[in-house]
């Protein structure tokens, strides 16, 4: 075993894993990957009491790690906007796969935003990667009074640190004033991504921060530019498919960048010998709960251009393991080179990256 690779799991303790010891899973072309739980669980959020990690959150009220998840959302939202001089003064915002609508509801209460939707095709609990079912208006209620009382007249970072421990992220917020302004009516319609035309509306921002459960993106920028106001800008928190826990908890496998090294029906007999009492699921996941085709940046950004938006901001916030996530290449032999087989045009950037920071900007017929 690779020396790093050693240090590495002398790091971290866990009392369950399935594949305890080094294992090996031999390729089609009789290459072996090394198969370890210490490839993934130190990497992994802490689950709910008596769950295991695959296992979708129970239903129950939102704890600690969740509410500062959708703090941070918000807070890392309107500090993006703001670095990038967009004023939101009135302006109509659309959130494209917004879970339990959090984020948009928030950003009316805290911002001068004009109006909000919320847009999901699924409610609570049906999906794997929703939200547990809860009651929404409580814990819209639960945290504007938190932000109020625990930063009032100001998002500072410094107030809800403590609930972000758990969080994958590097890219601290800077304080952000804002003028609480309740009271402005909130919309959710239970939509996908690529049929926000039957709202029958036009917006000015549009948010998607789960992109990464989604199908087709040729099919999502088709559905904003038509949807959009001139000169509307599309702003997506982006976790991409190729960086290291690219398939989520639910599907990712226990071989560093193991979805990339190997091939789709690799995966599946990798699932089989590894997982055999939860594969069904894992592949469903793998193959239906994410965007597919698989789509790098590179080809995003192109992507995004055919539907006449151009990208003003590309922000790449790194894990916070991103050190021993350079160490893990280390551990599979030829590493690059294996990469580079399934998928040559994806950079090295993307595989260490944590969370795109994106703003496309529609332009007008003239190209501007």
């Amino acid at each position: 075993m690779n020396p790093d690779v050693r240090v590495l799991r002398s790091r971290f303790a866990w009392s369950i894993s399935p594949v305890n010891q080094m294992s090996h899973f031999t390729k089609d072309n009789g290459v072996q990957l090394p198969v370890s739980d210490d490839f993934l669980l130190p990497f992994l959020n802490p689950t709910s009491p008596g769950t295991n990690y695959w296992d979708s959150p129970p239903p129950g009220t939102a704890h600690d790690r969740q509410r500062g998840r959708i703090i941070l959302q918000l807070h890392q939202l309107i500090d993006l906007l703001r670095r990038a001089n967009i004023d939101i003064k009135g302006k109509s915002f659309l959130d494209i796969g917004t879970g339990n609508g959090m984020i948009p509801r928030l950003m009316l209460e805290f911002s001068d935003l004009g109006s909000a939707i919320g847009v999901d095709p699924f409610l609570d609990g049906e999906h794997k990667s929703s939200w547990q079912v809860h009651d929404r208006d409580d814990l819209f209620a639960e945290l504007a009074d938190f932000i109020a009382a625990q930063s009032p007249g100001v998002f500072d970072f410094d107030n809800y640190a403590e609930l972000t421990g758990d969080q994958h992220f590097s890219m601290r917020p800077a304080p952000a004033p804002y003028k609480q302004t309740p009271g402005k009516q909130f919309r959710f319609a239970k939509i996908g991504a690529h049929d926000i035309e039957e709202l029958d509306e036009k917006f000015d921002i549009f948010y998607a921060k789960a992109i990464d459960h989604i199908p087709d993106w040729d099919g999502i920028f088709r559905a904003v530019s038509a949807s959009a106001n001139p000169g509307a800008l599309f702003v997506i928190k982006h976790f991409s498919f190729f960086s290291f826990l690219g398939p989520h908890r639910y599907a990712s496998t226990n071989i560093p960048w193991g979805h990339l090294l190997m091939t789709d029906d690799e995966y599946r007999r990798f699932a089989t010998e590894f997982h055999g009492h939860r594969a069904e699921q894992m592949t469903e996941f793998y193959f239906n709960g994410l965007a597919f085709p698989r789509v790098p940046m590179s080809r995003m950004v192109r992507m995004a251009l055919d539907h006449g938006f151009i990208a003003q901001v590309v922000i790449n916030e790194p894990l916070r393991n991103i050190h021993d996530f350079y160490t893990l290449t280390g551990s599979v032999d030829d590493f690059w080179t294996q990469v580079a087989a399934n998928w040559p045009d994806v950079s090295a950037e993307e595989l260490f990256s944590g969370r795109y920071h994106m703003i496309f900007r529609k332009m007008d017929a003239g190209g501007h």
